[in-house]
């Protein structure tokens, strides 16, 4: 029998991804198209580049193999949207009532009508066009190749890459993002395997295009995917009765559903915006614009998941799509919702979705695997080689680098402790959009300065902008309140008080941190650092942030890594084994 492998494209305007799956259930390779292209959620840009794509195959799959490629959205969908192409969407006659229907807009801003006819156009391109390039090189290396096309609802993708990726054999999986396939929500049963449909909402009700309204309303790029700048920001804010009004009536939560209220929602839309564009310099009015509208998103998710518990009884909560990527929202569902255990993938966004439409044709296929229920790891992307690395040591001409060894974990903890900042690149790439420790900046939590140090020196962004605390695993109890095991960074749990001045690098303006937990089985790599670090200071955290600047995607090479490294603040760059000062 030839090899069979699933490859998983997704195919969203925004944060296009590739995952391939052996026909062992084993995941090869994730990454999204922002980390190759180095282009912010790499908008418009195809995950199957014809050069990537037979890259790819040439290096994960056998020349005989059999293939069956996925889509993220489904076959519906895209009927509909060349529908939309063909009522004429270049002439710019796309009514009010499509926008609220197809995109699921709240309602009309300035911007809005343009940004959705730029959405619908590269929506077309990308969903249409999607497989073309891996059809293409895997003719190339042999003709007689089977290949096989599914498109997968969009929601059930997101489901899929969660679901399969959870510890649980039994949950309720709510999927909530920006715009599905007639509406942003979806409710999912998970049990032994099976993902099955319990309700989806259909409906321009969205929890995920409402924050990227908030995004817009803080004077953030929704584009950029800003919306991690209104969670750091909304931490500085203070209640304001009035626009805490204004949001609430937006929406109400009825039953395991969220709907319109009966207000004139482009009235108060219009209200909001002339407040946020009063003076779009006052940063503390930006913070309490941020701080309820996350309140009032905070109030809505935690009622529709009571309700939804209600409803459907479990324990576990799967919680995926865009909407939960929301850390200072995750952190307090166990508190405030009768579930008592959650599971958020470490790509619940739209670049999970490759992933998850991967595991579904795999599932499909091998109906009674036994290897459903693990985690799946995060470190899925590329890695830089060791051919890559002997090429920089023969011709960079840097003279202070050397090869480290048994000394390692000890000769970096000891930099850091010294108030180094370490650019960290070790293995495989984290697949979602958080450093995991393999492609992180590192530096010491005890220091209060070193945050505003990071974020003028290294990062160039806002002084508002937190930083996380990875934390040894079993230290997790002593450090935060009602701790929670955080494999990717996906809660923000409130810190003891006794550990504030611990750690206060890592602690945010709120008394919270976007943990990581760390434990020897994740990343051994990272572990025996952080025991290192603990050895010599007392303390089991190190402060985590992506090796990016702001703007940028994470670093994909070794020349990304090298030329951020040489133009920030960074004091030294371990890549594998290979320590550089300069």
């Amino acid at each position: 029998m030839p090899k069979h492998y699933y490859i998983g494209l997704a195919v969203s305007l925004h944060d296009s991804a590739i995952a391939i799956v052996d026909d062992n259930g084993e995941v090869l390779f994730a990454e999204a198209a922002e980390r190759r292209y180095q282009v912010k959620r790499a908008i418009g840009c195809p995950p199957d580049n014809i050069v990537w794509a037979t890259d790819l195959i040439k290096k994960y799959c056998e020349p005989n193999a059999a293939y069956t490629i996925t889509k993220s959205w489904s076959k519906n969908r895209t009927r509909k949207l060349d529908l939309v192409n063909l009522s004429g969407i270049a002439r710019f006659d796309l009514n009010e009532r499509m926008q609220t229907w197809l995109l699921n807009a709240t309602g009309p801003l300035p911007g809005d009508f343009n940004d959705t006819v730029f959405m619908f156009k590269n929506a077309i391109a990308m969903t249409m066009n999607a497989g073309t390039g891996f059809e293409r090189a895997i003719r190339d290396r042999n003709a007689q190749s089977i290949v096989k096309n599914i498109a997968y609802d969009h929601h059930l993708s997101h489901a899929g890459s969660a679901c399969y990726g959870s510890p649980f054999n039994e949950a309720v999986c709510l999927v909530a993002d920006g715009s599905g396939e007639g509406g942003a929500f979806s409710i999912y049963k998970y049990k032994n395997g099976k993902i099955s449909l319990l309700e989806k909402q259909i409906g321009p009700e969205t929890l995920g295009g409402f924050y990227e309204r908030l995004t817009s309303f803080c004077h953030f790029n929704r584009f950029k995917g800003e919306e991690w700048k209104v969670m750091g920001l909304s931490a500085y804010g203070s209640f304001d009765e009035q626009l805490y009004k204004l949001f609430r009536s937006l929406y109400y939560v009825d039953g395991s559903r969220l709907r319109q209220s009966k207000a004139d929602l482009n009235k108060i839309l219009r209200e909001i915006y002339d407040i946020a564009s009063a003076d779009p310099g006052d940063l503390f009015l930006r913070a309490n614009i941020a701080y309820n509208g996350q309140l009032a998103y905070s109030e809505w998710m935690n009622e529709f998941i009571t309700n939804i518990h209600k409803k459907y009884p479990c324990d576990d909560l799967i919680l995926t799509g865009g909407c939960a990527l929301n850390s200072s929202y995750n952190g307090t569902i166990l508190d405030n919702t009768p579930f008592k255990h959650l599971y958020v993938p470490s790509a619940p966004a739209d670049d999970g979705n490759a992933l998850g439409g991967a595991l579904l044709a795999y599932y499909a296929d091998h109906t009674h695997s036994e290897s459903i229920h693990k985690n799946i790891s995060p470190y899925l992307g590329t890695e830089i080689t060791d051919e890559q690395l002997t090429h920089f040591l023969r011709f960079s001409g840097l003279e202070n680098v050397r090869k480290l060894s048994d000394d390692k974990y000890e000769t970096v903890a000891k930099l850091l402790a010294e108030g180094k900042i370490i650019g960290w690149v070790q293995g495989k790439a984290e697949f979602g959009p958080r450093a995991l420790g393999n492609r992180s900046i590192l530096a010491d939590p005890r220091k209060k300065e070193m945050k505003d140090i990071i974020n003028e020196r290294v990062k160039f962004r806002e002084e508002f902008r937190p930083f996380a605390p990875c934390i040894l695993h079993e230290f997790g109890h002593e450090y935060f309140e009602h701790y929670q095991e955080s494999h990717y960074m996906e809660r923000a749990l409130r810190f003891k008080k006794q550990a504030i001045d611990k750690v206060p690098g890592v602690v945010h303006e709120d008394s919270t941190g976007r943990l990581q937990s760390v434990k020897e089985e994740w990343n051994a790599e990272l572990y025996h650092l952080i025991k290192a670090f603990y050895g010599i200071t007392g303390a089991p955290v190190l402060l985590n942030t992506s090796f990016n600047v702001m703007g940028k995607p994470i670093i994909h090479t070794i020349e990304n890594a090298i030329s951020t490294y040489f133009t920030t603040g960074i004091d030294a760059l371990v890549i594998n084994d290979l320590l550089i000062e300069k």
